[in-house]
């Protein structure tokens, strides 16, 4: 496996505070760690209500009307169908098969089929079949089939940021006691999150620390932890959580060790620790989707080692990639700054010059993008042309309200009732709406980071005229 290696040129053990780098520093910190995701429209029911109440009533007249597939009391062919449906695109069908097999399913309520099934029906956003499968478990007083389909909802729920609907159904019901070892592991892990987004650190800790080290879920849970901590300043107990996860794999590695190193890394760097973050970054692959981000890492942390050499280094490999990516851009303000302290005057004047006309064209090309928006719903996710965050472009806010797009705009295309066609088009654009509100906010941020480079990048320059 190749790791990242910068040269190491230490000048000196005292640390260098440049607003600059701090700046960067703490934005990737944030960037990160595992909360740090948009969560736009979390509140906003309102377009969700008519989506439901739309769907499921267009569902049920396609059932009705349309012949898909014989009824059947198989519950492991409902699911092999309706798996095959989604992996062709055909939510329609998916459900169909689901909403036509409702009778057989719900006789057979106390089978753990079910639990995959409320699963494959809340993936397409169905939440009436995961409602009326919970209500039949509670009428025949199923606790363990009541458990499972809570468990489901719970995790529909999160994905839709609806953070206190997810703990009135986990962390008092006694939900968790009834479910699998896996999946009360995941539900304590859910329950820390939702506590998390609410800014309760310390009670979330609680939750993660019931999760084990055989658990599947404990390196994601110990980083979670290291995030509580950070959040309150407890950075050796972070750095502990971290450390214990990145031993369950011992020499293989995977993303989530890579991700792991990274926010260990950033860490350090923000408690004054350099020389352990430069090890930490070094630890992840150059084939990872962090390397970016290590190596920034290694610039900042080489710079407050007022290793000049080995900063620019690192900055340098950043923006050969010529990418579309924070690490990159960041890296253009850097590398500039770094040959001033080298004390390369011709050579940073040059660098910000070009930091200047880099920044100039990518914040014209971000306004474009930002004022059409409206006509490219699909902009952010399909367009690697623009500038985007990897957690902007996969936000989980903006790909659930894609998702329930594509879904309206498919059922719109089935013979319906005038009235079915009206309800689902009021709903296609409130959807629509808050997709655009969503994008703009996260562009807007976008473009918000861009400006600050630009007018660091013409003060350097400024700075370096007036000091000639």
């Amino acid at each position: 496996m190749n790791s990242l290696h910068i040269n190491k040129i230490t000048r000196g053990g005292r640390a260098i505070v440049f607003n600059q780098v701090n700046q960067c520093m703490r934005y990737c910190l944030l960037c990160t760690l595992f909360f740090a995701t948009v969560t736009y429209g979390a509140t906003d029911l309102s377009s969700d209500d008519l989506f439901y109440a739309a769907t499921s009533a267009a569902y049920q007249d396609i059932t009705r009307d349309q012949k898909m597939g014989a009824a059947t009391s198989d519950l492991e062919q409902i699911i092999k169908v309706s798996e095959a449906a989604i992996a062709n695109n055909d939510s329609i069908t998916a459900i169909v098969i689901i909403t036509r097999n409702m009778p057989a399913i719900a006789q057979q309520i106390h089978l753990p089929q079910i639990q995959k099934i409320t699963a494959l029906a809340l993936s397409l956003h169905d939440v009436t079949v995961a409602e009326t499968l919970l209500k039949h478990a509670q009428t025949q007083g199923d606790t363990f089939s009541e458990a499972r389909i809570t468990f489901e909802l719970a995790k529909y729920k999160g994905n839709q940021a609806h953070w206190t609907d997810v703990l009135a159904m986990l962390k008092t019901s006694g939900v968790t006691e009834s479910l699998t070892k896996d999946d009360a592991a995941e539900a304590n892990l859910l329950i820390g999150n939702a506590l998390q987004q609410q800014k309760k650190h310390r009670e979330s800790m609680s939750y993660y620390e019931k999760i084990k080290p055989d658990s599947v879920h404990y390196r994601l849970a110990q980083l979670n932890l290291a995030t509580a901590n950070i959040r309150q300043d407890w950075w050796t107990d972070a750095h502990v959580a971290i450390q214990s996860a990145v031993k369950i794999n011992g020499s293989k590695k995977d993303e989530l060790d890579y991700r792991l190193y990274t926010v260990l890394g950033y860490s350090q760097i923000q408690f004054g620790f350099y020389r352990d973050a430069r090890e930490s970054f070094r630890n992840i692959s150059l084939n990872s989707s962090y390397t970016n981000r290590a190596l920034l890492g290694l610039g900042m942390a080489a710079l407050h080692q007022e290793d000049f050499v080995g900063a620019l280094s690192a900055f340098n490999h950043l923006r050969g990639k010529q990418e579309n990516d924070i690490s990159v851009a960041e890296s253009y303000l850097l590398s500039a700054f770094t040959l001033r302290q080298l004390g390369q005057h011709e050579a940073a004047l040059a660098s910000y010059q070009e930091a200047v006309a880099y920044y100039s064209a990518l914040d014209k090309k971000q306004a474009a993008v930002f004022s059409d928006i409206t006509n490219k719903p699909s902009i952010l996710s399909s367009t690697e042309d623009i500038f985007l965050r990897s957690e902007s472009r996969n936000d989980k806010q903006l790909r659930q309200l894609a998702e329930k797009i594509s879904l309206v705009a498919n059922l719109l295309n089935q013979p319906l009732a005038s009235n079915r066609i009206t309800a689902l088009t009021n709903s296609k654009i409130a959807l629509e709406k808050r997709y655009f509100t969503t994008a703009r906010q996260l562009l807007a941020a976008e473009q918000e980071a861009i400006t600050s480079y630009l007018s660091q990048s013409k003060f350097g320059l400024a700075t370096l005229y007036d000091g000639n």
